[in-house]
């Protein structure tokens, strides 16, 4: 029996490489987990197939965190399904990269629309399916607790908002008996990082500390099952930095 059986879980982005590992570390847990995607219908029935082979319970649900009437659609099919959720891990978010002189205001706000505004209609959504002895985590970034490599200013400040949320609703849930946290996870291994930026990966790898490989989706899902286990049960409000101690260098 794992920690989380019988606990019901929802992983926004559990369509991608770090949900995908969220999700199968929770269902492995015990937890039923509701994959909350947009436009990834295929990707995220993939992920709930995964989680029923290890004879998991899962279910996928349209939630385009990019609209605030999706975003409530889904949260609402959710509560006619389960009634209540006990877990909520805000996953989703979107990455660009471009020199600031030259970022138009369309994709500044197509980041924040997702890493910030998205979140908070998340965590609004399902604030009425969270109960005493619910937690939260959400996905924050290192790069919220130290500046990129440059043009990613949009990208580090909507991270960086994603950690004082964290912290703000931490205070403002905790006499509900609710639990919010956040990961911020360094550089994550996946096959187009490697393809697409190697000098970026090399420049990683050779500045972190225990030693040269990058963060995997698998360390991710460890951190995130930690905060959102009874082995956290006194952990609010925090930023835990998953980066093999890069941010040490």
């Amino acid at each position: 029996m794992g920690f989380l059986e019988g606990k019901k879980a929802a992983v926004t982005g559990g369509s991608g490489p770090i949900g995908r590992a969220i999700a199968l570390k929770l269902a492995r847990e015990g937890a039923a987990v509701a994959i909350l995607y947009g436009n990834s219908g295929e990707a995220a029935r993939e992920t709930v197939k995964l989680v029923m082979q290890g004879e998991g319970t899962g279910l996928a649900v349209q939630a385009d965190l990019s609209r605030e009437e999706s975003v409530k659609q889904g949260f609402g099919k959710l509560k006619e399904k389960w009634g209540n959720l006990d877990i909520l891990v805000n996953n989703s978010g979107i990455f660009s990269l471009s020199p600031q002189a030259e970022l138009p205001a369309s994709e500044w706000d197509r980041v924040w629309g997702v890493n910030m505004r998205g979140l908070f209609l998340s965590c609004r959504e399902a604030s009425s399916l969270l109960g005493e002895g619910a937690t939260v985590v959400n996905m924050a970034s290192i790069n919220a607790l130290h500046p990129g490599f440059g043009g990613t200013a949009h990208y580090d400040g909507s991270k960086g908002g994603v950690a004082a949320y964290t912290r703000s609703l931490a205070a403002e849930w905790a006499p509900r008996g609710i639990r919010v946290n956040a990961v911020a996870p360094g550089l994550v291994r996946s096959e187009v990082l490697l393809r697409e930026n190697p000098e970026l990966v090399s420049q990683v790898q050779s500045r972190t500390p225990l030693g040269g490989n990058l963060v995997e989706p698998e360390d991710v899902a460890d951190t995130v099952f930690f905060l959102t286990s009874p082995l956290s049960s006194r952990i609010t409000g925090q930023i835990l930095v998953v980066d093999g101690g890069y941010l040490l260098t």
